[in-house]
């Protein structure tokens, strides 16, 4: 008997500690409490991702007029914007419908192939592979950072970066761009959103079943 309450014992004390490391884990892995954060140099000066490809894309939507948005520059083709989520914010965001302090957002733009082979009108480009609109060239990107302790008083403490129209390799790092430059579209078109046009990207859309 003795034996049995001993073994007994022993695999409750074992069940226990199961239990704990069980709701450790399960805290560890709370919505927010993991958020990859982005690299400050100074509070307005931020090292900019070089992974980003590595995240999450969530969209692309074309820009027809071709004009690039960092200096309103225009080319004779298509814009793609793609749009990629830090993995851990990414997480955050399809778990719980709001993005937690810390989150990443890139938006890169792609030139559209504009050769002899395709259309000047549709764009559309004849190939061995089909013909189809295809992307060509990396135009630069823009970077989203959520952030209460550099950025407190910004509307929804995000603060705005962008490379500047430039191909590959971009730049090192980035300041905060003025209110005029980024924020106040996403101030006047997506402050229902948290200031994020997640509406308008199907990788965000939470009802979806290929999303979870």
């Amino acid at each position: 008997m003795y034996k049995i309450s001993k073994c007994a014992f022993t695999l409750a004390v074992m069940l226990q500690a199961s239990t704990v490391f069980a709701a450790d884990m399960t805290m560890a892995s709370t919505p927010g409490n993991q958020i990859s954060r982005a690299q400050f140099l100074q509070n307005d000066t931020v090292k900019l991702p070089t992974d980003f490809h590595h995240w999450v894309h969530v969209g692309t939507f074309v820009v027809e007029s071709g004009i690039n948005i960092f200096d309103n520059s225009k080319i004779d083709a298509p814009l793609f914007a793609n749009t990629y989520i830090e993995p851990s914010a990414y997480r955050h965001y399809m778990e719980t419908g709001k993005w937690a302090d810390g989150s990443q957002i890139v938006k890169e733009f792609t030139a559209a192939q504009n050769g002899s082979n395709c259309d000047k009108v549709s764009h559309v480009c004849k190939t061995s592979l089909g013909n189809a609109v295809y992307q060509e060239s990396y135009t630069g990107f823009g970077y989203m950072i959520k952030d209460k302790k550099h950025f407190p008083k910004e509307a929804g403490n995000w603060a705005y970066f962008t490379s500047g129209n430039v191909k590959p390799p971009y730049p090192e790092t980035a300041k905060a761009e003025p209110l005029g430059k980024c924020a106040a579209c996403h101030i006047t078109n997506a402050s229902d959103q948290d200031y994020v046009f997640a509406a308008q990207k199907i990788g965000l859309n939470r009802n979806s079943p290929n999303n979870n």
